[in-house]
């Protein structure tokens, strides 16, 4: 079981990741007839790997500088 905290919580995450992959697909839209949003896929894939790997390396900054130079 889960507090109503928690829960919020979890709400507000899914709904911030709701929020910031409409972004992406706003800024980099797929060109293909019927596309099965798999770009959309990877993007996420490879965030949540490098976001894993710097905390578990305790590196924020390597993951701060590493995503400023991919977003510019």
């Amino acid at each position: 079981m889960h507090s109503s905290i928690e829960k919020s919580l979890m709400e507000r995450l899914n709904q911030y990741l709701k929020d910031r992959i409409e972004s992406f697909d706003d800024y980099y839209p797929c060109r293909q007839e019927e596309c099965n949003l798999f770009h959309v896929h990877n993007w996420i894939q490879f965030f949540v790997s490098m976001y894993n790997d710097t905390i578990a390396n305790n590196n924020h900054f390597e993951l701060e500088k590493e995503m400023s130079i991919i977003l510019n």
